[in-house]
């Protein structure tokens, strides 16, 4: 999207086509699909059953795939409510929206003793992502998703 060499046709396509795969991952997760539910369930088994952790689950790549720096979820109303959950690392965000006809409702939290998160930077660098995305669709003929 920030690739100057990009048209806005291009970025338009390559938005719709991230889109896309993105459904298609969420719905892949809401249907049991999801990778990290499973090897989640694993470690949970093991440790309720007075098991040692698989060793899978000590890797650096494990825990690092696991370490989320931004955790969203969405929690839609009809009505004008925001909640908001804290982030689950200590240098991470939690976001919560809440989308609606003409608006999109957000939550952003952040440890105030974490010297890489800023809250109030995270909702101007969101309100910039908004602006860029309807500036690349804007006149598109295919601009719904």
């Amino acid at each position: 999207m920030q690739d100057p060499s990009k048209s806005k046709e291009e970025r338009a396509n390559l938005l719709r086509k991230a889109v896309t795969a993105h459904k298609m991952y969420t719905n892949e997760a809401v249907n049991g699909s999801g990778v990290d539910r499973h090897l989640l369930g694993l470690k949970l088994a093991a440790i309720e059953s007075g098991m040692n952790v698989p060793d899978l689950h000590m890797d650096t790549a494990y825990t690092t795939s696991t370490y989320f720096k931004l955790s969203t979820s969405q929690v839609p109303a009809k009505y004008e409510a925001v909640l908001v959950f804290g982030p689950v690392v200590p240098d991470g965000y939690g976001l919560c929206y809440n989308p609606q006809e003409t608006q999109i409702l957000i939550g952003v939290s952040a440890f105030n003793n974490s010297p890489q998160t800023n809250s109030k930077k995270m909702i101007g660098a969101l309100k910039d992502s908004f602006r860029d995305t309807r500036d690349t669709l804007a006149g598109s003929i295919q601009a719904k998703l």
